[in-house]
């Protein structure tokens, strides 16, 4: 046939030599344009990159680098030069730390959870009480993963603000050509709603986001109990409550776990998922396949205030406002801790997350660790006499209005003295206390191991991959310079530095938490 003559013809082409002559042209003179092209284009191409990055990711830069190089190189030189960009990349401490949390996330993929093969129930329904932020969210999600889902609401337009968060953020999806109109369509035709409990009786799995008061809920499961299907799970989005308190007047609390989704719902991809001291197996194991089906990377953790990140979280905030009470700006710090790598920094975290909400968990945590976590006595002067609520009301440590952001004046003033901290100092002081919680928490045995936990801090904080995570972070320190400082802090400041028993025996010992 006609293409089996065509692979000859081309056969032939190829062996015979006169077909082979290299027909080469008149060399073209590049214009004046040609020339300095592209120049401008990496020049641009550098700048872009290092306001992403912050120059912290060498990778980027290497390959603007590269182009520049090999412009003048013919392919065999060039492919010599990429050789020896890849081989110098490979080996960065960037490229080990980024290399070992992408093996931890393929992990978590096959991790169920559970030590033993449990049955996993099939979630075929879904429902979703309360239509805040947290709840729309999760509405959102379970209809993207094209769960039916069903929400309950007390009022009819906390039904329709809902929908149009979840509108929004297929919208956002929308323009970046990820989904079609009919696609998404689809997905929101997996939604119903109502203001009455009726038609939950089918749901798989009820995922409760409602007010972080812990009567509330408490009288929330006790009806859920009572209307819902005998086998069905109920699942908390609690941030910081205990979830064996939560669970204490339930009938069935073996079918009751955490599963704490992170704001915003639709960009941050960690869920912790927390075993009550009654939790099934079973029902874990089927809390993380589900987060796993919604596209979310779950991880475990034990049942303690503040469960994991928030409790790594808090201290780190704390000190930064304690920072500030001692005089520093806070427009340093944030800038310090954004220069470090974190997304932002605490001040504006407090503002995105909302001082409200920070506040109460920062009061839940102390209330579980005592005076190590006492909350700085400026976050209840911020939040309870100004009233302030961060971005949600235009006004925290910041203003925001018009897409601009500024210098809250009214917040500044409230600490007249003035006392600049060196940038080692704040540094040491927001980043160590957490490195010591985290090693509390290791050895309370609150997350499997402290590849997890970084992977944690990376997703549940954005805490810099580039660094590792809080704990890698710490090797690289040294832990025994990490124990030296903090012993120094704790005798300057106060016993919440003092270092962990962990962290004392690791310097004895001279280990790591990560093998070279």
């Amino acid at each position: 046939g006609y293409l089996a003559f065509k692979k000859a013809q081309m056969i032939a082409d190829i062996l015979d030599a006169k077909k082979r002559t290299v027909i080469v042209s008149k060399r073209h003179k590049p214009t004046v344009l040609e020339r300095f092209l592209p120049s401008v284009i990496l020049s641009f191409a550098e700048k872009e990159v290092m306001k992403k990055t912050k120059g912290n990711y060498p990778a980027p830069l290497e390959v603007i680098k590269h182009f520049r190089k090999i412009m003048h190189m013919d392919f065999t030189e060039s492919l010599e030069a990429e050789t020896e960009s890849f081989a110098r990349l490979a080996f960065t401490k960037e490229s080990k730390k980024l290399i070992r949390l992408f093996f931890t996330s393929e992990a978590l993929k096959h991790d169920s959870g559970i030590e033993t093969v449990s049955a996993i129930k099939e979630i075929d329904r879904a429902a979703v009480f309360g239509g805040g932020t947290m709840g729309s969210g999760i509405l959102w999600l379970f209809s993207k993963a094209e769960i039916p889902v069903r929400l309950k609401v007390r009022r009819s337009e906390q039904i329709a603000d809902a929908l149009g968060v979840v509108q929004k953020n297929y919208m956002a999806i929308k323009r970046r050509k990820r989904l079609t109109q009919r696609e998404i369509d689809i997905k929101i035709g997996k939604i119903s709603a109502d203001t009455q409990m009726r038609g939950f009786e089918k749901s798989d799995i009820a995922v409760e986001a409602i007010v972080e008061d812990m009567d509330a809920k408490q009288a929330l499961y006790i009806e859920l109990e009572a209307n819902l299907a005998e086998d069905a799970i109920i699942a908390s989005n609690t941030s910081s409550l205990s979830i064996t308190k939560l669970a204490s007047k339930m009938k069935h609390p073996e079918r009751f776990a955490g599963m704490h989704f992170f704001n915003p719902v639709d960009r941050m991809p960690l869920v912790e998922v927390i075993r009550g001291e009654k939790s099934s197996d079973k029902t874990v194991a089927t809390v993380i396949a589900l987060a796993k089906k919604t596209g979310k990377t779950p991880i475990l953790v034990a049942d303690c205030p503040g469960f994991l990140v928030n409790r790594l979280l808090i201290p780190y905030i704390n000190e930064a406002l304690h920072l500030f009470e001692e005089g520093e700006s806070y427009e340093k710090i944030d800038a310090l801790l954004s220069a470090f790598g974190m997304p932002m920094g605490p001040f504006r975290l407090m503002d995105e997350v909302g001082l409200d909400v920070g506040y109460k968990v920062a009061k839940i945590l102390e209330e579980g660790y005592g005076s190590r976590m006492q909350a700085a006595p400026v976050f209840a002067r911020i939040y309870s006499d100004l009233g302030l609520l961060g971005r949600k009301n235009g006004k925290g440590f910041y203003t925001y209005a018009k897409k601009r952001i500024r210098t809250n004046r009214e917040v500044a003033a409230l600490v007249r003295k003035k006392h600049s901290f060196s940038d080692e100092e704040i540094i040491d002081r927001t980043l160590l206390i957490m490195v010591n919680e985290a090693s509390r928490a290791l050895e309370e045995g609150v997350v499997k191991n402290a590849a997890y936990l970084d992977m944690a801090m990376v997703l549940g904080t954005g805490f810099p991959p580039f660094r590792g995570g809080i704990l890698a972070y710490a090797d690289a320190c040294g832990i025994k310079d990490v124990v030296v400082k903090l012993d120094d802090l704790a005798n300057a400041y106060g016993e919440r530095f003092r270092p962990s028993d962990l962290l004392v025996s690791m310097e004895k010992e001279n280990s790591r938490f990560y093998k070279e």
